[in-house]
């Protein structure tokens, strides 16, 4: 028995539908990283942060690292195919804003010593579009 004609790009259709689909569901961290411990009944509170220059393990990584100083953030987790930072803080050392400022500061390239600026910016901090200073 022949299959009809039009089956064929139904099926591949429906599978990428099903691919796209399903990748919104299944995302895994790209990077996870502990800086400090949350002491036993502290308060902690999770930051979502979009970052335009976080696109692969390496960008999320170097993002990481310039929290690595943030008095107050404990952990961060990257998920670079969304471009996203999960960033836990102590509320009581630090905030939101702190956190921007650090992702969004200069850039030091170890290898030369150099600085590279603009490398990242917030354009989402916790479901909010953050206004561009420009406009």
């Amino acid at each position: 028995m022949r299959a009809p004609a039009w089956i064929i790009p139904v099926l591949v259709v429906a599978c990428t539908a099903a691919g796209i689909g399903g990748s919104r569901l299944l995302v895994a961290p790209s990077l996870e990283h502990t800086f400090a411990a949350a002491a036993p009944g502290m308060e902690t509170r999770t930051a979502r942060l979009v970052v335009e220059g976080v696109k692969c393990v390496d960008t999320a990584e170097r993002a990481a690292a310039q929290l690595k100083d943030v008095d107050g953030v404990l952990s961060c987790t990257a998920f670079a195919s969304r471009a996203r930072l999960d960033v836990t803080y102590d509320p009581a050392r630090t905030n939101p804003a702190a956190i921007r400022e650090a992702l969004e500061a200069p850039v030091q390239v170890a290898a030369t010593g150099e600085y590279l600026f603009g490398v990242y910016q917030v354009v989402e901090m916790d479901g909010e579009k953050i206004a561009d200073v420009d406009e």
